[in-house]
């Protein structure tokens, strides 16, 4: 295991937690009782995954890799993870220098 994100609460009818792994797979476990966790595999990448991370709101997971990455997942209203967004290292605004506040 490389990385483990809890999701914030954003309600009282289940525990969300994420974890990534040399393995390439995120896993999203869920629990209503803190005592029973069920894994969802959210994907199985191309390359290691380091980091996982949450959104404040608890719905959005960031997920990001060996293969300079770093992509979006949602869950739909069916309990179905789904990439949103994806994003390469060098693509958009954040890895220009300029742009960035220090």
């Amino acid at each position: 295991v490389r990385d483990v994100a809890w999701a914030p609460a954003v309600g009282p009818s289940r525990a969300t937690l994420a974890s990534c792994s040399q393995d390439r797979r995120v896993v999203v476990w869920t629990s209503t009782d803190y005592s029973s966790w069920t894994p969802n595999v959210l994907n199985v990448f191309d390359d290691v995954i380091w980091n996982v991370s949450w959104s404040l709101t608890g719905r959005i997971l960031a997920v990001s890799g060996g293969d300079n990455k770093v992509s979006l997942w949602r869950e739909n209203s069916e309990g179905q993870w789904a990439c949103i967004s994806d994003l390469n290292k060098g693509q958009g605004n954040l890895n220009n220098a300029d742009q960035r506040v220090l």
